[in-house]
């Protein structure tokens, strides 16, 4: 869970600890809509939809971005015990996982959903912005 989740929804009461993982980036959140629900809109509102639901991720990304120093201090700072996975247990964490994004790809291609696609996409976005991955999954 992201450090700005667990501030802001108060996930230390419950969780009183906190491990920073540094496995992969700081995302953004998109909206999601199932496909009844969105038919019943008028199309005037669909649009007003995809126009904030563009908005709110771009500001999501860069406020998460903006926050996460903030939070992990917050959380430091007495909300949580915070420790932090070491680089040699996130190699060997990275490495026991090396076939499960190839094969979860496969199953979701099965469905007819773009998986390969789009998580290749993710991947070189991500090393575009400098991210260097422990392990550099291949998807084909």
């Amino acid at each position: 869970m992201f450090p700005s989740a667990w501030v802001n929804l108060k996930l230390y009461e419950p969780g009183p600890f906190y491990t920073l993982i540094g496995f992969g980036s700081i995302t953004w959140h998109g909206l999601t809509a199932n496909m009844d629900f969105w038919n019943r809109l008028p199309k005037e509102v669909q649009d007003i939809m995809v126009e904030v639901a563009a908005d709110y991720e771009e500001l999501t990304g860069s406020n998460n971005k903006e926050r996460y120093g903030k939070d992990v201090e917050a959380l430091k700072g007495g909300l949580a015990t915070v420790k932090e996975l070491g680089p040699d247990v996130r190699l060997e964490w990275a490495k026991s996982l090396k076939d499960w994004p190839q094969a979860y790809a496969d199953e979701l291609e099965k469905e007819g959903l773009p998986a390969k696609q789009v998580l290749n996409l993710v991947l070189e976005s991500a090393e575009k912005h400098g991210y260097e991955w422990p392990v550099r999954y291949e998807i084909k």
